[in-house]
C-alpha cells in the first residue's frame, strides 16, 4: 500500500521538473527579441491606485540581464551578438535598411558596418536554416 502513492508521486515530478528545464532552456534569441519589442514599444502603465501593480517586475529583470549579456559580448569582441541581429531581424520584418538605422542610433560610438560584421538578415536566416536541430539529428 505504500508504493502506490509513491508511483503516482514520481510521475508528478517528472512533469515538474520537465516543465522547468524546458522554461530555463529557452532560446536567448526569443527572450531578446522579447525584450527589444518591450524597448521599442513599451506596455501602457498600469494605474497608480491599481492592485495589480507589483514592485518586483520579472520581465524588466530578465530584460535587463539579457541587454548586460549583450553588453559584454559587444565589448569582448566588438560586434553584436548573432541572437540580437536575428532579433532585430524578425522585429523589423528582415527590412535591412531599419536593421542598420536602429543599429546605428542604438549604439552611437559605434560603427554599425563593424557591429553587423557583415551580417544581413538574409545571411542570418541561411544560417538558421542550416544550423537547425535536424540537420545535427541527420549528421549523427
Amino acid at each position: 500500500m505504500s508504493s502506490s502513492p509513491t508511483i503516482l508521486f514520481l510521475p508528478i515530478m517528472l512533469l515538474l521538473v520537465t516543465a522547468s528545464v524546458n522554461a530555463v532552456a529557452t532560446p536567448t534569441t526569443i527572450t531578446v527579441e522579447r525584450c527589444l519589442r518591450l524597448q521599442l514599444n513599451p506596455p501602457p502603465p498600469p494605474p497608480a491606485n491599481s492592485e495589480s501593480r507589483s514592485r518586483l517586475d520579472l520581465s524588466r529583470i530578465i530584460c535587463k540581464d539579457a541587454f548586460r549579456s549583450v553588453s559584454h559580448f559587444l565589448h569582448a569582441t566588438g560586434k553584436l551578438p548573432p541572437g540580437y541581429v536575428v532579433a532585430l531581424c524578425h522585429i523589423f520584418h528582415h527590412n535591412e535598411q531599419n536593421v542598420e538605422r536602429h543599429v546605428a542610433r542604438t549604439f552611437r560610438p559605434y560603427d554599425f558596418h563593424t557591429l553587423l560584421a557583415g551580417r544581413t538578415c538574409g545571411s542570418m536566416r541561411k544560417r538558421q536554416h542550416v544550423d537547425t536541430p535536424s540537420s545535427f539529428s541527420s549528421s549523427l
